[in-house]
């Protein structure tokens, strides 16, 4: 009878601890609101500085996966942009093909939409042609979000 009891105790205390969890768990209920994430993405009021004097921003700070978005590049009037692709840095999803025009000098413009992932954050990275001044400028990042 004293070992049944001793081994249910034991039993006992070793499904109470491998059941707990570790990590305190959040409710998907009391994650934060959309509109109080704070974005890493820059938006004209804040460009983002890459090197050599060219700026770079977003058209939505918040970018969703699937959803259309303007990037643009400010750049001194001596660089041309040859090509340039999107690639995941969280995760690996291809290249995304972006194509920018010269909207007014020194100022250029893409339309591009990023892939959907499972992340609720992912990290892409603008990657220039090699032929370009701008790939020395160093990487220019963005941030999606999980809808």
């Amino acid at each position: 009878m004293r070992y049944f009891s001793t081994f249910a105790l034991v039993f006992l205390i070793y499904l109470l601890a491998s059941c707990s969890d570790l990590y305190i768990s959040i409710h998907e209920s009391s994650e934060k609101s959309e509109r109080s994430v704070k974005t890493k993405n820059c938006v004209q009021s804040e460009p983002c500085q890459l090197g050599n004097g060219v700026r770079y921003w977003m058209s939505n700070a918040q970018l969703k996966a699937e959803e259309p978005f303007e990037i643009f590049i400010e750049a001194p009037h001596d660089m041309q942009i040859q090509g340039a692709h999107i690639e995941g840095v969280s995760m690996y999803m291809g290249k995304i093909p972006i194509f920018f025009h010269e909207v007014k000098t020194g100022r250029w413009k893409a339309d591009a939409m990023l892939g959907s992932c499972n992340l609720t954050e992912m990290k892409w990275r603008i990657v220039f042609a090699d032929n370009s001044k701008l790939s020395s400028s160093g990487p220019a990042y963005l941030f999606s979000y999980r809808q």
